[in-house]
């Protein structure tokens, strides 16, 4: 984007259309469409398919009422059927901002190359490539999307508003519809903690008690309000906001009616509660009190009507702001908005990758998984001939060296998962599936696939190896890892389901340690290879203290791996590494295999553990 470029921010409404544009030096100016600054957003489909939106749409639900769609929004992403016709209704949004687009080329020479549009924070990634796709058949190319209450929080704290980093706030979105939505400053910007939707707590469910209570003065042939009706309620409403009472007409033959103030005050108060439920739920669900919240904000159209703060503050117990202008506060915020847009429709927004020298340092745990591997083999002493295909009656074979390296393949393989999960975002079949963490997670669930495949093909080798049944080997491939992949499923699972990240990342908080580990595997290898070894008498002594000194390592890189805190880390290294010292014998080497797996597994639970508390 070019510094002082023209900047067009959307708001595809339920009920109607709002865009605006700001050109350097000059204050916002909202874009009149359909001679309106809030065009409908109501569509029309012939018998021909021929798609009319806006007033034009009203114009001829007159007379031919079957091909209207009042709120194409309310759709959902697939197809409405209208005159026998299965009609997309991306193509009736399309129509819509194609108004958008030609007001904006009309105004400024050109779609400017910065558009951007507001989206509920609750809309997947399919949804909101079902918008994108929509705003690029409209010519507006591909537009940046931002969460509407995340750039509601935004323009307040650019209207002035003091919150703090970490401060958290609850933005009510009370227009045709209602979204309660928490969010936490954060460092780079506001979070979504929770978020909660509700079709029956806005303007449209207001507009139809409105209708139903002057059913008696309006009879209808079915006994349901019409979208003109309606329609004819909604400007109603809006306008008692302003006068006590006024005349709204209504379809013909129908007669005018009288609408006032009490009125519409009677006719809102359910829905209102249901708001103040839901704003509650929100707060609950985000696991806060309202006395936690640092703000209540409540924007949309509907958010003018007088009855909204006072009964929010009844139900929350918390002051509650209604902000100037609401119906416009989210729009404005996406216009200024910064570090919180989505990228583009080809893409799911994306973790960060790790830095290159990681997938550098995951070569060294790897080779030295293989190299454990090979040893054991190598190393094994076992009964029967592989000549003459004799199976052997017993193996000697250092089974905590095979474990030790199926952990390390393990960890290489969990390591590995934000590329695994980059590379499946790429996949065409899995396009836009995942959100970043639900792609970390799939990467994490990757990781641990590949670390078993590999646990089992070191286990079936070494029993092909030995001639062998296979359960001793896989007993001793699959069992040590299966608490570390449990876990990290677990992990994966509780990061599939969040919405905020940690301090520094996801990547900086599952990068397991990777000094520690090359210890262990390294510590393991020194000891099996010095105890295999044949060496002169002379040299007894310094191929013990070699060999002691190797599990040592591994018991220092256990309490490195495990103790978060410097001072516990260095006590526990002196006393693990000591007590390995003293106590290496080559009859618990498994045991020590069967350790290296517990640490691994108590590092993770320690992850999983920083996700539950």
């Amino acid at each position: 984007m070019q510094i002082g470029a023209p900047r067009l921010a959307i708001d595809y409404g339920t009920a109607c259309t709002r865009a605006v544009v700001v050109v350097p030096g000059q204050s916002w100016q909202p874009l009149m469409i359909d001679g309106s600054a809030e065009p409908s957003s109501a569509a029309h489909v012939d018998a021909h398919g021929q798609i009319t939106v806006g007033s034009a749409a009203w114009r001829l639900a007159a007379v031919d009422p079957d091909g209207f769609v009042g709120a194409p929004l309310a759709e959902g992403a697939g197809t409405v059927s209208r005159h026998g016709r299965e009609v997309e209704v991306c193509d009736l949004v399309t129509a819509t901002l194609l108004l958008v687009s030609a007001e904006a080329i009309r105004l400024l020479g050109a779609v400017p190359a910065d558009v951007r549009m507001t989206v509920p924070a609750g809309w997947g990634p399919r949804r909101r490539t079902w918008l994108r796709r929509a705003a690029h058949q409209a010519g507006l190319g591909l537009p940046q999307l931002v969460e509407a209450p995340v750039a509601a929080a935004g323009q307040r704290l650019l209207d002035g508003a003091q919150l703090q980093v970490g401060a958290f706030v609850l933005v009510c979105d009370v227009g045709a519809t209602t979204e309660a939505t928490v969010l936490r400053r954060g460092p780079r910007g506001f979070e979504v903690l929770s978020t909660l939707h509700a079709a029956d707590a806005g303007g449209q469910a207001i507009d139809g008690l409105l209708a139903q209570a002057l059913v008696a003065a309006v009879p209808v042939p079915d006994g349901t309000p019409s979208w003109p009706v309606l329609a004819s309620m909604r400007a109603g409403k809006e306008a008692v906001s302003v006068q006590p009472a006024v005349t709204v007409p209504l379809p013909e033959p129908q007669p005018a009616v009288i609408l006032n103030a009490a009125m519409v005050e009677s006719a809102a108060l359910p829905v209102l509660h249901r708001v103040a439920d839901l704003a509650s739920a929100a707060v609950v669900a985000a696991e806060l009190t309202p006395a936690d919240l640092a703000a209540i904000y409540v924007v949309g159209a509907a958010a003018a009507m007088p009855a909204v703060g006072p009964t929010l503050e009844q139900r929350l117990g918390v002051p509650v702001q209604v902000v100037p202008m609401p119906a416009a506060t989210a729009l404005l915020g996406a216009v200024e908005a910064a570090g919180t847009l989505d990228g583009s429709a080809d893409t799911v927004q994306q973790e960060p990758l790790p830095p290159l020298r990681r997938v550098l340092g995951l070569l060294l745990p790897g080779v030295l998984s293989l190299a454990l591997f090979a040893h054991t083999l190598y190393s094994a002493v076992f009964s029967g001939s592989r000549l003459l295909h004799e199976r052997p009656w017993w193996v000697m074979a250092h089974w905590g060296e095979l474990a030790t390296g199926c952990v390390l393949a393990l960890v290489v393989g969990v390591s590995a998962g934000p590329w695994f999960g980059a590379a499946l975002a790429r996949d065409q079949r899995l396009h836009d599936r995942w959100n970043a963490n639900g792609q970390l997670a799939a990467g994490l669930l990757t990781g641990v696939a590949l670390g078993g495949i590999v646990a089992a093909l070191y286990g079936a080798s070494a029993a092909l190896y030995f001639l062998y049944p296979f359960g001793i080997p896989l007993r001793w491939t699959l069992l040590p890892i299966l608490p570390a992949a449990v876990l990290v499923i677990a992990v994966a699972w509780q990061i599939r389901h969040r919405r905020d990240r940690p301090p520094g990342g996801w990547e900086a908080f599952l990068a397991i340690p990777l000094a520690p580990v090359l210890m262990m595997g390294a510590g393991m290898l020194v000891a099996s290879q010095l105890r295999f070894l044949a060496y002169p008498a002379w040299m007894g002594v310094y191929i013990h203290l070699g060999s002691r000194t190797g599990i040592a390592l591994v018991g220092v890189g256990i309490a490195v791996l495990l103790a978060r805190v410097a001072v516990l880390r260095l006590i526990g290294a002196i006393a693990l590494g000591t007590a390995g010292f003293l106590l290496s014998d080559w009859r618990l080497d498994n045991g020590v295999g069967v350790a290296v797996a517990v640490a691994v597994a108590g590092w993770w639970a320690q992850r999983l553990w920083a996700l539950l508390r």
